[in-house]
């Protein structure tokens, strides 16, 4: 397969026109012009490496917990329509019960997982072991702090497909964040009411992500600064933001790159199953939400629950909030969150020998295909 007359958004610069070469399932020749070989004529469309969502629940109606079982080939088919390649699909608070039967069937599609969409790269666990203080749209009454032998249960249920936990630091002690990268699991500290000073212990023994960053957590005070004031100090910690323009004002979005610089921001969704359907009454685990447009609130007290928003979506509106180059913009759609998985020997930047992994995007970085791992699993535009 050649994609040719593209503008490629390589690490360390754009061709503004070329072409690159797939052969299997990876890319083999990247070059500067044009080419008479028979290929894929994009017109100066944009192409960049696929977009990876380390923080997503759901969309067009399934998500970890709501379906049957074939919900994560459904939602692995669908989310490719947003330009992801590769995702961690989130769990929410569930009983311990429910938890167990929903990572065995997760673990099962993992061992099965064919290549007819975008490819799931194991789950992120964002809760039970969350602060109540700040447990945002989780059922409080399933919360606990942060337990090892729960983890390695689901670790085992899951075929060892466990890759990010989400937990408040306070909670524990340090054994907890130990027990985590001991196993390869990512540690990410999130819904939580620590002080910045609290994240010292945590950080010293490895963590370099933060969930969602402004987001249930404690934040800028100046008086009592919280996690969030931690993140934005410490400048080698990788921060997920939700740049729908809900969850977060455009203002503050330019902050953060400001701040953080592309190096440490890695774009999410944290979407929800609500996403891609018509506005209306679901469910985000056992808890009742309303979506409207792209935003998802609990039915009861209005708190923000999930996101209803795409992954091009949300780089759009970064896009638009910092006008930042293209270089830069792959660092936080997918270099950074791939070097934080150790999966950027294989994919996350356009190079050769490297994991045909690719989005095409219109001049409204518009999604019009995406490929992954040489496989053309979504198109919208003739070529």
């Amino acid at each position: 397969m050649i994609i040719k007359n593209a503008k490629i958004v390589l690490e360390d610069k754009v061709i503004e026109t070329g072409y690159l070469v797939i052969e299997n399932n990876k890319i083999t020749v990247i070059h500067q012009g044009n080419t008479d070989e028979p290929g894929i004529d994009v017109k100066g469309q944009w192409v960049l490496p696929g977009f990876i969502d380390c923080h997503v629940h759901g969309g067009y109606g399934v998500d970890f917990e709501t379906g049957d079982e074939h919900r994560f080939e459904t939602f692995a088919i669908n989310v490719a329509q947003e330009g992801i390649t590769k995702y961690l699909q989130a769990s929410v608070t569930n009983s311990l019960e429910n938890n167990q039967k929903y990572y065995q069937e997760f673990g099962n599609f993992m061992a099965n997982q064919t290549q007819i969409g975008a490819k799931c790269l194991g789950a992120h666990m964002e809760g039970p072991f969350i602060s109540p203080e700040r447990k945002g749209a989780h059922e409080p009454t399933l919360l606990m702090s942060p337990n090892i032998a729960i983890t390695q249960s689901l670790i085992d249920l899951s075929n060892n497909n466990l890759r990010m936990v989400t937990y408040a630091g306070e909670l524990q002690d340090g054994s907890y964040t130990k027990f985590l990268l001991a196993n390869q699991i990512t540690p990410s500290i999130g819904h939580t009411n620590m002080e910045a000073w609290e994240f010292a212990k945590d950080y010293n023994l490895g963590v370099r992500h933060i969930t969602h960053l402004f987001n249930a957590m404690s934040g800028v005070d100046q008086r009592r600064p919280g996690l969030a004031v931690a993140a934005l100090n410490h400048p080698d910690v990788l921060v997920e933001v939700i740049s729908d323009g809900i969850h977060i004002h455009p203002d503050t979005l330019k902050l953060i790159y400001d701040h953080k610089t592309a190096d440490h921001i890695c774009i999410i969704t944290d979407a929800m199953n609500a996403k891609g359907l018509p506005d209306g009454e679901y469910k985000l685990g056992e808890l009742e939400v309303v979506k409207h447009q792209m935003t998802v609130a609990l039915k009861a007290t209005g708190v923000l629950a999930g996101a209803g928003a795409t992954y091009d979506h949300n780089v759009r509106t970064y896009y638009q909030a910092c006008q930042m180059p293209m270089t830069e913009l792959i660092k936080m759609t997918s270099i950074n969150i791939a070097k934080q998985l150790g999966i950027f020997e294989v994919t996350g930047s356009l190079a050769t020998n490297k994991l045909a992994d690719i989005v095409v995007l219109d001049q409204q970085l518009k999604v019009t295909m995406t490929i992954v791992e040489g496989r053309i699993v979504y198109q919208n535009h003739e070529y």
